[in-house]
C-alpha cells in the first residue's frame, strides 16, 4: 500500500449530517461535511485521549470528540477545549489532527493521502460521459477480502470474462490485443475477440484503461449482444488483505426500457458478477500480489502485467507503507498517514506518522514527523 495518491473513501451523496468513519491503508479517518456542505477528512483519532472522532458529533461544521467534547475544524485544528479548566481556552498548537484534500468526483469522495502540496497529482479525468446527462448512472460499494492489487489485475484482465462470469461464457475464448498504450501511470489497450458465431472481429471486444492515480480502471464494453455500458472501478486500499471497491456504471438514455435495462445490469453485477469474480479470486495463492518468478504469464496478460508494475513502480516513487512494523506497534503505538501539514509544518504533532519502506518514496521528508 502506497501513501500520496487518491483513494475513493465513500459514496458522496451518502454522507450526511452524521460522522462517517473510513478505513483506508491501514488507518482509520473520519468523513464530514462542513458548514458549506464540502466534505472534510481528518485522522480518526482525538490527540487528546485517542477516541474515535467518528463516534462524536457535528455541530455547525464542527467535529466533536465523543470523550471529553474537544472540537475540531475541517482543517484539523481544535478550536475548542471545553472540560478540565474553569472557563475555555485557547487550545494549544499542538492539539491538531490531520487533515486530508477531499474533492468530489463521479459521485464519489476522493481523499488524498499524503503530504506532497506543489505537486500533487490531479484526479483524472477518466470518465468524461458522467455528467453529460446521457448516461443512466449508478454505484455499488462493495468490499471485499482481497489485497487490492490482486483486485487490480482482475479488472484489466480480459480473458477471465469468458472463464468466469456466465453471461459470456457462450461467447467463444478468443482474445488478442489490437491497440495498447501505456505510460508511467496509464495502460490503455482495446482487446478484440470472437463474435457469437466464432468470428473473428476485430471491433468487438472491451477497451479497458486503468490509471494509478485514484486506482481507477475504466472498461468499454464493445462485446456482441450486449448493451453498451462503461464500467469505473475505484479500488481502495482498506489494508494488505482488504479492499473497498467502488463501481461506477454508465448506461445511454436511450428510449423508455433503459432506465429499466440499467437496473437490471445494476442487480446483475451486484448480485452474480461480483461474486464470481471473489469465488475465484479468494482461492488464489500467494494472497498478496505474486512474483513474477512465480507466475507463468502470456501474452494475454500483458495488460495486467503492466498495471502490477506501474502500480509498483508508482508506489515506489509516493511511497510503501511498511506495513509489518505498522502492525507491530499497532496495539501500543498511534500511527497517521501523512498530510500536507506535515510537508508546511512538520513539528509539533501529537501522533507520529506511518513507517515507509526505506528506498522508497519521501521517506527523507517525513523523518522530522516522525
Amino acid at each position: 500500500m502506497f501513501i500520496n495518491n487518491w483513494y475513493a473513501a465513500c459514496i458522496a451523496e451518502r454522507l450526511g449530517d452524521e460522522p462517517q468513519r473510513v478505513r483506508m491503508l491501514g488507518c482509520d479517518f473520519v468523513l464530514f461535511r462542513d458548514t458549506s456542505g464540502e466534505i472534510r477528512c481528518l485522522s480518526d483519532v482525538c490527540c487528546h485521549r485517542g477516541a474515535s472522532l467518528a463516534a462524536g458529533s457535528c455541530r455547525d461544521g464542527t467535529l466533536i470528540c465523543p470523550q471529553h467534547g474537544w472540537e475540531y475544524d475541517g482543517d484539523g485544528k481544535c478550536t475548542l477545549i471545553p472540560a478540565g479548566t474553569r472557563t475555555p481556552t485557547e487550545p494549544p498548537k499542538r492539539a491538531r489532527v490531520p487533515a486530508y484534500p477531499v474533492q468530489e468526483k463521479y459521485g464519489l469522495a476522493f481523499v488524498f493521502l499524503g503530504d506532497l502540496v506543489d505537486d500533487r497529482p490531479a484526479i483524472p479525468d477518466i470518465m468524461p460521459e458522467y455528467d453529460t446527462g446521457d448516461w443512466h448512472y449508478g454505484v455499488i460499494s462493495r468490499h471485499k477480502d482481497i489485497n487490492y492489487l490482486r483486485m487490480t489485475e482482475n479488472y484489466n484482465d480480459p480473458c477471465h470474462v469468458h472463464y468466469i462470469h456466465e453471461f459470456a461464457k457462450w461467447l467463444p475464448k478468443g482474445v488478442t490485443i489490437e491497440d495498447h498504450e501505456l505510460t508511467d501511470t496509464y495502460v490503455k489497450a482495446f482487446h478484440a475477440s470472437w463474435d457469437a458465431d466464432a468470428n473473428w472481429n476485430s471491433n468487438t471486444g472491451l477497451l479497458m484503461e486503468y490509471t494509478v492515480v485514484g486506482c481507477m480502471s475504466r472498461n468499454t464494453n464493445q462485446q456482441p449482444n450486449y448493451p453498451p455500458q462503461i464500467v469505473l472501478a475505484c479500488v481502495t486500499p482498506i489494508d494488505d488483505f482488504n479492499t473497498q471497491i467502488h463501481m461506477i456504471l454508465l448506461q445511454p438514455r436511450d428510449g423508455d426500457e433503459s432506465a429499466k435495462q440499467h437496473q437490471m445490469l445494476m442487480d446483475m453485477t451486484e448480485n452474480q458478477v461480483m461474486d464470481e469474480d471473489y469465488a475465484v479470486l479468494k482461492t488464489t495463492r500467494p494472497r498478496l500480489a505474486a512474483s513474477p518468478a512465480e507466475e507463468l504469464l502470456v501474452e494475454a496478460d500483458v495488460t495486467l502485467a503492466q498495471c502490477r508494475q506501474i502500480t509498483l513502480d508508482h508506489a515506489d516513487r509516493m511511497g510503501v507503507i511498511d506495513t509489518r512494523a505498522l502492525e507491530e506497534i499497532r496495539d501500543t503505538h498511534i500511527r497517521v498517514i501523512p498530510c500536507p501539514g506535515h510537508h508546511s509544518d512538520p513539528k509539533g504533532w501529537v501522533h507520529k506518522t506511518v513507517p515507509l519502506r526505506d528506498g522508497t518514496g519521501r521517506r527523507g521528508d517525513l523523518k522530522a514527523a516522525v
